[in-house]
């Protein structure tokens, strides 16, 4: 059986990367963010997704989160509702913790809205950046709130 590695990509934030084992991703990182894979040459779906993620930061569109990706993200039935849920957010648009519980039909789930969006290993192809706390404000985010707010404000100028 192969090990998992990765694949770097380019953008203007630093290096992003892709994790795999053979054609399986397993993870994602944002610019900057550690990585604890060793670097190989990519397989064809790590460097297709390395390609498409590269352009999404450059004001491309993000990709779709392939079932296979979101199977693999999800550690309950609720994060899967709830990772779709924030997958259909619009590029540039935000919703907030609650907001994404009621959508879910768990109207007293926010924090298991933020316990989801802490634990995606999948950013930003799962667009957690795109939930925000109840007043609007931006909150915690893996690669920074600077991060966070790069990123809505490039996809709302895109």
């Amino acid at each position: 059986m192969s090990s998992a590695a990765s694949v770097s990509y380019d953008t203007l934030l630093g290096a992003g990367w892709v994790a795999f084992v053979g054609e399986r991703i397993l993870a994602t990182g944002l610019p900057r963010s550690e990585n604890p894979y060793r670097e190989a040459p990519p397989s064809r779906a790590a460097a297709e997704l390395a390609r498409m993620l590269s352009a999404y930061w450059r004001g491309g569109p993000l990709p779709g989160v392939p079932d296979e990706i979101m199977h693999r993200a999800c550690r309950t039935t609720l994060d899967e509702a709830i990772y779709r849920t924030v997958t259909a957010i619009p590029a540039g648009q935000t919703m907030t913790y609650a907001s994404v519980a009621n959508r879910v039909g768990r109207p007293r789930a926010a924090r298991a809205v933020g316990a989801a969006m802490a634990a995606n290993s999948f950013a930003p192809l799962i667009p957690c950046h795109r939930v925000v706390g109840s007043d609007g404000s931006l909150r915690g985010y893996a690669g920074g709130i600077d991060m966070k707010r790069h990123l809505l404000e490039m996809e709302a100028d895109g």
